[in-house]
């Protein structure tokens, strides 16, 4: 979705928000001063999903840039694209295998996580030695619950190329789902460290903390770098204590704001995020039940292409099966 262009967000800028917030607080205190001033749900972010979701809910919605299931299938029809036994031999290989891995990302974009991981292997037989199309492969398989080959198909992409950040990025979020800990430290703090992106390195820096935090160490890093800007930024500073969960209230409206230029980051999209890793929080402080809530009130979102809403629903089985 396109965004109007902004001026991203410091560090010091949100500490001095939170600043703000804390005096405000204070206020709420002295005589006159509304409680409405300050939220004072237990569970703020639960909270706004919830009106959220009664103003008119979340509909499912394709990724931004993905194209429709008809007209990528159209462009398949139209380039004459041979069966996959023949495809990786042809001229076109290279074009065939992007028309497919096309009609895979609509598919995954309108949920359809097993039409997309059957798209995703015809691009695959195009182009066999892709890394990033075994990775692509093995996020569909992750998404439509198929753990087993997820893993199978991120190592092998793995064993093309094991540097790949978003290669890594998803074998960390396998072995998180599997609670294979010193696996998912060890990709997530490749991930924080070795992101060009600073902004995305965040998540990686989010799921380093988060994975170290699950597994019992009494007091998570970060990986010690020069921190991104803007979002999602506060979720950082929430799970360092320098946010309360009220205050990404604020962070996240300012998704929908008309300054807001950061792709992906709408305020549904940015509430979708903060649900899963604080959710994941709450796990880790020894609440699983809370954090089944907040799983639950992530996936009633329908960001369907976001990783947090495959880690989710992963998360979310895994609960019940407890």
């Amino acid at each position: 979705m396109p965004f109007v262009a902004r001026r991203p967000q410091g560090i010091e800028s949100l500490r001095l928000k939170h600043a703000l917030i804390h005096l405000l607080a204070c206020l709420a205190l002295l005589p006159g001063v509304s409680e409405a001033v300050v939220g004072t749900s237990a569970h703020p972010l639960l909270e706004m999903a919830r009106e959220r979701a009664l103003k008119g809910g979340a509909l499912p919605r394709n990724a931004p840039g993905v194209s429709g299931v008809r007209e990528a299938e159209h462009q398949i029809e139209q380039a004459r694209v041979p069966p996959d036994d023949k495809c990786a031999g042809s001229l076109g290989a290279t074009l065939f295998a992007d028309l497919h891995a096309n009609v895979a990302g609509a598919r995954s974009g309108e949920g359809d996580f097993a039409g997309a991981a059957a798209a995703y292997r015809s691009a695959h037989a195009c182009r066999p030695r892709d890394p990033d199309i075994l990775a692509a492969l093995a996020g569909a398989l992750f998404d439509a619950r198929d753990y087993a080959g997820a893993r199978t198909t991120i190592d092998a992409s793995l064993a093309i190329d094991g540097r790949a950040i978003s290669t890594n990025r998803l074998a960390g979020n396998i072995d998180f789902v599997e609670e294979r800990w010193a696996d998912a430290i060890a990709h997530f703090r490749y991930v924080a460290g070795g992101d060009s992106d600073r902004i995305m390195a965040g998540y990686g820096q989010l799921m380093f903390w988060l994975a170290q935090a699950r597994a019992g160490v009494p007091k998570p890093e970060f990986v010690a770098r020069t921190p991104g800007t803007g979002w999602p930024q506060p979720l950082l500073l929430y799970m360092s204590g320098e946010y309360t969960e009220a205050e990404l209230l604020t962070p996240i409206e300012e998704g929908d704001g008309i300054d807001n230029s950061q792709p992906n980051t709408s305020a549904d999209e940015r509430l979708c995020e903060a649900l899963f890793y604080v959710g994941e929080a709450y796990w880790a402080r020894g609440d699983p039940d809370v954090a089944r809530d907040y799983f639950a009130a992530l996936v009633n979102l329908k960001v369907l292409y976001f990783l947090e809403h495959g880690l989710a629903l992963a998360e979310i089985a895994k609960l019940r099966a407890r």
